[in-house]
């Protein structure tokens, strides 16, 4: 009888420490219970700007970024922010935007707001924009955004990812405030350019034009060496040339050609190709633009 009681001591604590041991090890999925309270959109904002529940940057680099969305958020009249999260439920584009609704990002700022959101099971990457964010955050703009952040992604420095974010957004939004948003017509400009690039454009334009200088400076100089001084003024004169009497210009035709111009504000969802930023609707009713892949 006691050997059995003992097997079954054993045994149930062998189930205990299994089931302890699987809790250690399995992955935390976030759900919205964890994220945010109700499906009622709040009337103030719930959450700070940055919430890294994946535990990807140190208390520093945390404070760092924190600073910065928050001093840029204020500035430019947007809700700038970001969230890691070890996982996540459903489709990452519409935990994003749910993420951003129900926790109150769009009240400060007539729902302005851009977030992008980290999710490092699958490595999956989303920006959920809102408000006047939509048009400053193009889907032209954010493919530009991405292509500066994924090599820090790559690399696991999400601090430097997260600062190129932060700088990138402020570009944006300061051109949107200015009636230019960063867009497929705003030249072969790839990518937002920084002062080091500026001072370098400069100088390779100084040099190039400077190497581009020599060569015909050089050719003039070299036919000059076939012109000799004369001893007088006839010497100059050209016996043979052409005289004319009598010059009349004659107008012969004209055309006019017409081409119908585009009036499209760039204010409605369109695709990526004319330019401009795709809206969809989150569960919640709000209208938003985004984009999301994999890093």
């Amino acid at each position: 009888m006691r050997k059995h009681i003992h097997l079954r001591k054993l045994l149930i604590t062998a189930l205990s420490v299994t089931f302890l041991s699987f809790l250690c090890v399995a992955p935390v999925c976030a759900s919205s219970s964890d994220l945010w309270d109700s499906y009622n959109v709040p009337s103030s904002r719930q959450k700070p700007r940055l919430l890294d529940n994946a535990d990807l940057l140190s208390p520093d680099e945390e404070k760092d970024i924190l600073a910065k969305l928050d001093t840029l958020s204020e500035n430019r009249g947007s809700n700038i922010c970001i969230l890691t999260t070890p996982s996540h439920t459903g489709p990452i584009q519409d935990f994003a935007d749910d993420y951003f609704d129900y926790n109150g990002f769009g009240a400060d700022y007539n729902e302005s707001g851009a977030l992008f959101m980290l999710s490092m099971a699958d490595r999956e990457w989303a920006i959920s924009t809102s408000g006047d964010a939509i048009q400053a955050f193009t889907d032209y703009g954010q493919e530009m955004m991405m292509d500066k952040m994924l090599p820090y992604l790559k690399n696991g420095d999400y601090h430097g990812a997260f600062c190129k974010y932060i700088e990138v957004s402020d570009y944006y939004l300061d051109l949107y405030a200015k009636g230019t948003p960063y867009d497929v017509q705003s030249g072969s400009i790839k990518a937002p350019r920084t002062r080091a690039d500026y001072i370098r454009f400069l100088l390779m334009s100084f040099g190039i034009g400077a190497i581009l200088s020599i060569f015909p400076i050089a050719a003039m100089a070299s036919q000059l060496k076939t012109v000799h001084k004369q001893p007088a003024a006839n010497d100059y004169r050209s016996h043979d040339g052409l005289i004319v009497n009598k010059h009349t210009d004659q107008f012969i035709r004209s055309h006019v050609s017409r081409h119908m111009r585009n009036t499209d504000s760039g204010n409605g969802s369109r695709s990526h190709g004319g330019g401009g930023s795709s809206i969809h609707t989150s569960s919640s009713g709000h209208s938003h633009g985004g984009s999301h892949g994999h890093f």
